[in-house]
């Protein structure tokens, strides 16, 4: 059986002028490793990847797409998405953005103030898009907590119908290694001990292509 794999990886910019924006810690590891382990898999697969300064190779079974906001990223799954089988949503997306980019630097001398109101707008909800739109697919979502990490897992999975969410404390940011737990479905879960994203992304991607296959048997 042919596989083809869109993955979503690194951070998003949610641009406030030319020079500044807001993001996050996202080093793309992840997503990159994700790759990687599907390639080795014989799978084809797609990135849509964040600004980060880990480079994916594009190759002629993995195509690469660059983005740098939340909405670049949606409009880059919108166009690929019917060319996939699973969907990892790995990608660290801001779930904000400013609702006016000013298009000149902005001074300190121009704001008259020691504080400065910063308006923002709710970013899409693109793991729920695909979800929404699955037909299909399996999708993996990822949930990252400080605190009740894996009742907040379990919600989310349930409330934007998942196949699979992979929950990972904070302290996985821009590390190189990761000790999540996998939760299914189904309700089972899977602890994997503490280790390198590489391995980590073997167990996410052996257990999707797992999930494919009994959805493809049933």
């Amino acid at each position: 059986m042919s596989i083809t794999i869109l993955i979503t990886s690194g951070p998003t910019r949610e641009y406030i002028d030319p020079v500044r924006f807001i993001s996050n810690a996202s080093s793309g590891k992840m997503g990159k490793a994700l790759a990687e382990q599907a390639l080795k898999n014989k799978c084809k697969v797609i990135v849509v990847k964040g600004p980060s300064v880990i480079d994916i190779k594009e190759t002629k079974n993995c195509k690469v797409v660059p983005v740098i906001s939340a909405k670049d990223m949606l409009a880059a799954v919108k166009q690929n998405l019917k060319f996939a089988d699973i969907f990892i949503g790995a990608a660290a997306v801001s779930d904000y953005r400013p609702i006016k980019i000013s298009k000149n630097k902005i001074k300190k001398k121009d704001i008259g103030s020691d504080i400065i109101n910063l308006k923002l707008i709710k970013n899409p909800d693109i793991i729920r898009y695909v979800s929404n739109h699955k037909k299909g697919k399996i999708v993996v979502g990822f949930a990252l907590e400080t605190k009740n990490l894996l009742s907040y897992a379990k919600t989310k999975l349930k409330e934007k119908n998942l196949d699979m969410i992979v929950a990972n404390g904070a302290q996985t940011i821009s590390s190189k290694d990761s000790a999540p737990t996998l939760i299914f479905k189904d309700g089972k879960t899977k602890k994997i001990k503490l280790a390198a994203k590489e391995n980590i992304a073997k167990e996410i991607i052996y257990e999707a292509i797992g999930l494919l296959k009994t959805l493809k048997t049933c």
